[in-house]
């Protein structure tokens, strides 16, 4: 997305949003080098600066960075995680500039700057101070081999723009350069337009929908977050032109002989299948499925249906007039119908890329997920006071033997405790977590939405509640891990918190979605008497226990909590880590493998969101080095200085 001449406050976030979050993923997954420069003066404000590839390949610390070889520069707003090898730091003339070894979305300030020789545009929040200030800072450690002035530093430097200067010098196919880039401006327009139409704000009384769909930014790290990539047949997403929260529910009728079911699918879609068909003009619901012998009726999602009607030609899509709206929850693909499927929801397959790829169902999780709901769960070492499990019950997908064809006619139903047969009976509130981290609906701010809602104003009212929410997170997640082998894929898109909705205490979470659980299977076998039943090459299936403490590193730690410590100002002076350490300290024993894993590990295998993009992957994933946050304390910047340069 080029520059334009005027730009909208919420545009110039919305860049900032999506180009973080790429920035983040490019530095922790070494494919940029960045160095920290601290600030010439007390009141100055640091810089991260960003070096482009091809001139940080060797592993060598760079004596000398020229203006050229600078991809992009931030200002930051607190001090990323430095490096503590020896050798690391960069000695900028006579600058000691430590190297980056994690920088987050939250470290930055909202302006990131490019010297790549445009124009600069008119900014609602151009700070021509601040700009000035990372310019002098710039030309004291680099090398002025091109001309540059302070009016050609250029803010709002966005994520297109930085992929395909990063990808031309990492030398990616200029194919998939392009496709990257669209899904890049694909999250920059619908987080501009999220940002552009702000949701009323939830309480303790609003609903579970409301809540799920109060996501205003979503993944903490991943560069499409907010993407919402559709390919041929479907036509193409524009912000506000299709309503993604509340779609039509459709019907396809679908051959028996032609589907593989797991679980009583079709007396438990029968409510909402019923109400589909009922919607026939002069036929009844009865009627309607005699005109359909030897077929099962499969819910899909009204844009799903270019997809079902050019691969399944033996497949009948019912008329539009056979529909129902429905509501969609934070994944999109999942969405509940309360009045009509109580205690359920339906997990739909939909051929658009949001975040890391096709939002379709695989046969691999069609297979996985009831046998583990109805086989293994039940065999869990977990306290059920403190963590549901919302069992898959059922399944629907097509036989072809081609997955990635049979993936686009597919549907789970599964137990949902968030939307109970009396919501006004049930004593618990159900909060998606991811919406907890959330700001309050616009971008310029800090308050999010927990700490609105549960008045959190000080930090003693904040450390209690993380004290107890990271109790009750590893007294949930761990037990299943250290004794069954068996990692939850608890990020905050698939973690509930279940709150007591008069008080709003935390009483526990509920886990949902099996499709990126790890199982070691020895390791079930011995503590549970029981093994998975998986399809060949599933990655659910863990070769090492290290796999499964991975995944949960991933997902529990660096997604989930680090998210929720950060937000509540508990990371740059270290409480909201010596709260989790003193935890893990509690639950884990010192002769578990586990132990030496999280607690003695400086650095962990982290999940490599960029490079999976640029080989193409989805179910197989790529992991490097990245350092083990639960050791975070305070860093001095001039003591690492002097110990790494």
């Amino acid at each position: 997305m080029p520059v334009s001449l005027t730009m909208s406050k919420n545009l110039q976030y919305a860049k900032f949003a999506t180009t973080s979050r790429l920035i983040s993923c490019l530095v922790m997954e070494t494919l940029v080098s960045a160095y920290y420069v601290p600030a010439n003066t007390p009141q100055g404000t640091p810089i991260c600066l960003l070096v482009r590839p091809n001139c940080s390949s060797t592993q060598e610390t760079p004596s000398t960075i020229r203006l050229s070889d600078v991809l992009a520069v931030i200002p930051l707003r607190g001090v990323p995680i430095l490096s503590t090898e020896t050798g690391s730091c960069a000695v900028l003339n006579d600058i000691k500039c430590p190297r980056i070894d994690l920088i987050d979305p939250m470290d930055m300030l909202s302006h990131i700057y490019s010297i790549q020789g445009q124009e600069p545009s008119t900014l609602t929040i151009s700070d021509d101070n601040l700009r000035n200030q990372v310019y002098d800072l710039l030309v004291s450690v680099c090398k002025p081999n091109i001309q540059l002035t302070a009016k050609k530093l250029i803010d709002a430097f966005d994520a297109v723009q930085l992929w395909k200067q990063f990808a031309d010098d990492f030398g990616v196919d200029p194919k998939l350069t392009e496709e990257i880039g669209l899904e890049l401006n694909s999250s920059i327009e619908h987080q501009n337009y999220a940002y552009d139409n702000p949701k009323s704000l939830p309480t303790l009384k609003s609903s579970s929908i409301h809540w799920e769909q109060s996501v205003l930014e979503g993944h903490a790290t991943h560069p499409m977050h907010k993407a919402r990539k559709s390919y041929p047949p479907m036509p193409p997403l524009i912000p506000g032109k299709v309503n993604l929260e509340q779609p039509q529910l459709r019907l396809v009728a679908v051959p028996v002989s032609s589907l593989k079911i797991r679980g009583d699918f079709e007396k438990l879609s029968a409510p909402i299948v019923n109400a589909i068909l009922s919607k026939s003009e002069g036929k009844s619901a009865d009627e309607m499925r005699a005109a359909y012998p030897n077929h099962i009726f499969i819910p899909i999602h009204e844009l799903q249906v270019p997809n079902v009607e050019s691969k399944f030609p033996e497949a009948t899509v019912l008329p539009k007039e056979n529909s129902v709206t429905i509501q969609s929850l934070t994944s999109l693909r999942s969405v509940a119908v309360p009045d009509i499927l109580p205690g359920l929801s339906l997990k739909l397959c939909l051929g658009i890329k949001i975040s890391s790829a096709l939002r379709t169902i695989t046969p691999f999780s069609t297979h996985f997920g009831p046998g583990f709901s109805y086989d293994v769960v039940p065999k869990l070492t977990y306290d059920p006071n403190v963590l549901t499990v919302e069992r898959e019950l059922s399944s629907a997908v097509h036989v072809n033997a081609d997955f990635d064809i049979a993936k686009h006619c597919s549907c789970v139903l599964r137990e949902a405790v968030e939307f109970p047969v009396d919501a006004e009976q049930c004593p618990d509130k159900v909060v998606v977590c991811a919406a907890l981290v959330e700001k309050i609906q616009r971008p310029d701010t800090d308050e999010t939405l927990l700490t609105h809602v549960w008045k959190l104003d000080s930090e003693a009212k904040r450390i209690a509640f993380l004290d107890r929410y990271i109790d009750l997170a590893l007294q949930a997640f761990l037990p299943p891990c250290l004794i069954n082998g068996v990692a939850f894929e608890a990020h905050g898109q698939n973690t509930l918190a279940r709150f007591d909705k008069e008080t709003g205490e935390l009483k526990g979470f509920v886990a949902r979605d099996f499709g990126g659980v790890k199982v070691h299977r020895e390791t079930l076998r011995k503590s549970a008497g029981v093994d998975i039943d998986v399809l060949p090459d599933s990655c659910v299936v863990a070769d090492t226990l290290e796999e499964v403490y991975k995944l949960l590193y991933h997902t529990l730690i660096h997604s989930h909590l680090q998210r929720l410590i950060r937000v509540l100002d508990l990371h740059y002076n270290g409480v909201g880590w010596e709260l989790l350490r003193k935890h893990m300290s509690q639950m884990i024993p010192r002769d578990h493998p586990m132990w030496k894993v999280f607690m003695e590990t400086p650095k962990v295998p982290g999940k490599c969101l960029v490079r999976m993009k640029i080989e193409e992957l989805y179910r197989d994933y790529i992991y490097c080095p990245v350092p083990n946050v639960i050791h975070y304390i305070p860093q001095n910047v001039e003591e690492i200085a002097v110990a790494t340069a």
